[in-house]
């Protein structure tokens, strides 16, 4: 299935998008927009579309599944898993677009996903977007402890070598993260570094200030 890119940029006219890599804040300012501007959100629950998929048509969204060897799937290549979580997104999106097509459009729509904006472009605009990313530090320190990464973490220690897994993985999402936060700067569209010494509101404001809210 194919829709109007020019279509859907008018009908996506209220959606905002928090784009960039993990530990950036886009969670946390999205529940901001929520909380205190009264904003919609649509969460990017991949196994709320895999029902929906095949292996020959969606391959990325058909994994990760419980049959897997862990170890080696943790263990692949940055390369290889940096392919497959642009995969999983860009498969995603097709599933993605229509739920945000059913959402209310008299409430704007923020969006925390991590893409490549070449994907989305052509129907949000750079004005409507924003790149968070953080240092490379940063993930390695909070990645795999978040509590909504518990699960992969439990996972991550039932393999051979817990800590070598992690360490692997952090240099898989470093890499996520650098090559959107890259990919953005070449498309000019506006990024902001979440450090450690700005605070959740200055983040904010700053996001704000940058759309006009």
């Amino acid at each position: 299935m194919k829709v109007n890119d020019n279509y859907l940029k008018e009908q996506l006219s209220h959606v905002y998008w928090l784009n960039g890599g993990c530990c950036a804040g886009k969670t946390t300012m999205t529940k901001k927009f929520v909380e205190e501007l009264g904003f919609q959100t649509l969460g990017d629950d991949v196994l709320k579309y895999r029902p929906f998929t095949s292996s020959v048509e969606y391959p990325a969204l058909q994994y990760p599944h419980p049959e897997l060897d862990w170890s080696k799937w943790f263990n692949r290549p940055n390369d290889e898993h940096c392919k497959w979580l642009f995969q999983i997104v860009e498969e995603m999106m097709e599933f993605f677009v229509i739920d945000l097509l059913k959402m209310s459009s008299d409430t704007p729509i923020v969006i925390d996903l991590g893409i490549m904006p070449e994907r989305i472009l052509p129907f949000i605009p750079k004005e409507r977007m924003v790149c968070l990313y953080t240092s490379d530090e940063e993930i390695e320190r909070l990645y795999f402890y978040r509590e909504d990464h518990k699960m992969i973490l439990d996972v991550i220690n039932l393999t051979d070598n817990p800590a070598q897994t992690i360490k692997n993985g952090n240099k898989s999402m470093a890499k996520f993260s650098r090559d959107i936060r890259n990919a953005c700067v070449k498309n000019g569209i506006m990024t902001i570094e979440r450090t450690t010494s700005l605070s959740k509101e200055e983040q904010f404001k700053l996001v704000r200030e940058y759309f006009g809210l």
